[in-house]
């Protein structure tokens, strides 16, 4: 048994490094570098995740197994880091417009703050606010001011979502623009209920077809 867990171990070690560099292949003016840790995959992964500044996996749609969905819970909510979900076919050239899906709470302030260094590369930032209510939000003119004081060029603008669907709109609305990159917080009701009843984060992660730049 012993020789047999040894053999799949050195399998997996293959494939992992073939992909890896069918990976470094493609994005060929990335460096990069291959390294193999055995051990519990959620303690592993959080350990490395911790030391990045941020971690890129596929997108809930494309790889929705076992081992993807491990990895992606335990980046996203116990390293404490933000997580680029890239689903398959998406462009390399993301960022020329980051487009912030705000919404006045903490998950959504962690998302902007994880976006630095996409905005400083950005061509324009678009701040977009989802009406889910009659309400006013004055939460959206007070971040946009913030965004533009930092010396960036934000456009903000406030959109309803026909029949209540949240993600489809963001999506719509993001992909419309330029080279985008979707920045948006991650799972604002217990995460339990979302996977259950379904919520925005679900339904962006697993139908997007741009890079998402989330945080928690």
């Amino acid at each position: 048994m012993i020789d047999i867990g040894r053999d799949q171990i050195v399998q997996e070690q293959a494939q992992a490094k073939a992909w890896f560099e069918q990976a470094s292949r493609v994005h060929s003016c990335s460096t990069a570098r291959f390294q193999t840790i055995e051990g519990f995959l959620t303690p592993v992964v959080t350990g490395r995740a911790r030391v990045a500044d941020l971690s890129a996996v596929p997108s809930i749609g494309e790889k929705d197994d076992e081992l993807w969905a491990g990895i992606r819970d335990a980046v996203l909510f116990q390293s404490g880091r933000p997580v680029l979900m890239v689903p398959d076919g998406a462009s390399s050239a993301f960022g020329e417009t980051v487009v912030v899906a705000w919404k006045d709470g903490v998950e959504a302030v962690h998302a902007v703050a994880a976006a630095a260094p996409f905005f400083a590369k950005a061509a324009s930032v678009s701040l977009l606010s989802v009406a889910e209510s009659n309400e006013d939000d004055t939460s959206l003119a007070a971040m946009a001011e913030y965004l533009t004081l930092s010396g960036l060029k934000v456009d903000a603008s406030r959109v309803a979502a026909p029949a209540g669907d949240v993600a489809k709109t963001l999506l719509g609305e993001a992909s419309a623009k330029p080279g985008a990159l979707l920045v948006m917080g991650a799972y604002g009701h217990w995460r339990w209920r979302e996977w259950v009843f379904g919520g925005v984060t679900q339904e962006v992660l697993r139908n997007t077809t741009l890079p998402v730049l989330t945080a928690h």
